[in-house]
């Protein structure tokens, strides 16, 4: 389990079409994802399996909305751990 932050700058663009003027906002953003997961993995090689989902929190700084919660990242992974013998 992590918890972990990012701070981001992002930009909107606009076009004003009666006016024809654009414009670029300039905006501070916070990014905070979590990593829940399970891990198996033989210490004498073999059979590796992980499974892990990541939802994260996101929040522009500029605007009155509160926390985004998106949760659709998850992920599976299966594989063979080779070990070497130093013996």
């Amino acid at each position: 389990m992590g918890l972990e932050g990012y701070y981001l700058l992002n930009s909107k663009f606009a076009f004003d079409s009666k006016h024809l003027k654009q414009s670029i906002k300039w905006f501070f953003g916070a990014f905070i994802p979590l990593r829940v997961g399970y891990r198996y993995q033989n210490l004498k090689g073999g059979f590796f399996f992980r499974v892990g989902y990541t939802p994260f929190f996101l929040k522009f700084l500029a605007r009155r909305e509160k926390f985004v919660f998106l949760s659709f990242l998850a992920g599976v992974s299966f594989g063979k751990v080779f070990m070497l013998d130093f013996n």
